[in-house]
């Protein structure tokens, strides 16, 4: 009889091993399971806090920008204040200035504050909301500018006239204005998804964060009537940004 039972016993144990074993690789699966996913919430969380300014801050792509809030001060502005829409020039985009120009820049602290505020908007301006207000003007000046040939076409106007406005209504009509910080406004340009703003393109959109959002550009944009006192007549980058001399940079 006892050895009935020891016999019985030894069973019972050969067959909850598997059971045990099973147990603890998935208690060792959750255990493993749970850190990830408190990282990856965390980095979330950790990017969603940033401001605009201290996105900037961080950005690798975006120091000489970084560097330009901190000698203006409108670091302050755009941490605090808001919301903001960003075009925020690249490295590259100052590079292309070329050396002279943003030294010039950065030593005239004025001209530098009215720059950097040529790239700021008040209010939040998604890709979204660029393409659909510049949508939305594009069907409005396309329907007047038919109209406006039928009208031609029926003796109620001058048919060239009225077919001139109609092909330039159509051309510019996916454009639509922001006023920026200086009072200027820029115009920006929706082709295809990708946006335009002056003559910039915008190589990364939609960066948002707590007081606005950023959309990343690939060219300094020059406020209308801006005269740097940089020695040499510089063209850099299109712009017109020197007073005498014939130095070009590409």
């Amino acid at each position: 009889m006892n050895r009935w039972i020891t016999l019985c016993a030894c069973i019972l144990v050969l067959l909850a091993i598997p059971f045990a074993v099973t147990a603890a690789l998935v208690g060792d699966g959750n255990a493993t399971m749970t850190p990830g996913n408190q990282t990856g919430n965390q980095t979330g969380n950790e990017t969603g806090n940033m401001t605009v300014a201290g996105y900037i801050a961080q950005d690798q792509n975006l120091t000489r920008l970084a560097r330009a809030l901190n000698v203006t001060g409108l670091y302050d502005t755009l941490n605090t204040g808001g919301p903001y829409t960003v075009f925020a020039p690249n490295n590259e985009a100052f590079n292309a200035l070329g050396n002279v120009t943003v030294n010039q820049l950065f030593n005239e602290t004025t001209n530098l504050t009215t720059v950097l505020q040529y790239h700021v908007v008040e209010g939040e301006y998604t890709s979204a909301n660029l393409t659909s207000m510049a949508g939305n003007q594009t069907d409005n000046q396309t329907s007047g500018g038919v109209l406006g040939v039928l009208s031609g076409l029926l003796g109620g106007g001058n048919q060239t006239g009225n077919a001139t406005e109609n092909m330039t209504r159509n051309q510019t009509g996916n454009m639509t204005t922001l006023k920026t910080l200086t009072g200027e406004n820029l115009n920006i340009t929706v082709s295809d998804g990708q946006i335009m703003v002056e003559n910039a393109n915008v190589t990364m959109k939609d960066i948002n964060t707590t007081n606005g959002v950023i959309h990343i550009i690939d060219r300094v944009l020059m406020p209308p009537g801006l005269n740097l006192t940089t020695t040499g007549n510089q063209t850099t980058a299109g712009y017109q940004t020197g007073m005498t001399g014939n130095t070009t940079m590409a």
